[in-house]
């Protein structure tokens, strides 16, 4: 195992990315608790994201931690799990409201 050292810089765009993935994971949490008993559909594909975002978030911090990942790779993860993963759950959310399957409020 090799060890890394992250400069100042790569590690606060890290942390940076990293909490924005975590606000992502706890709206998701928070759909999820909404959704959990009127939209049964929403309500599995927001389990799906939680539990795919906890894990990325977990996985990132403890490879960071441990330094046995290149900063360049470690960023990447922590873009996905703050850009790509919830760009995919709001698409998800879109389809299972087109299917009937999603939470309508007020409408």
């Amino acid at each position: 195992m090799t060890s890394n050292t992250y400069s100042l810089g790569w590690s606060l765009v890290f942390w940076l990315l990293w909490s924005a993935g975590l606000l992502a994971l706890l709206l998701f949490g928070f759909f999820l608790l909404v959704t959990a008993t009127n939209a049964p559909l929403a309500s599995s594909w927001n389990a799906l994201i939680v539990l795919a975002e906890g894990f990325l978030l977990f996985k990132t911090a403890r490879h960071f931690a441990r330094k046995d990942k290149p900063a360049s790779e470690l960023l990447l993860l922590a873009a996905v799990a703050a850009i790509g993963i919830p760009l995919l759950a709001t698409g998800g959310c879109i389809m299972a409201y087109s299917v009937g399957g999603g939470l309508s409020i007020g409408v």
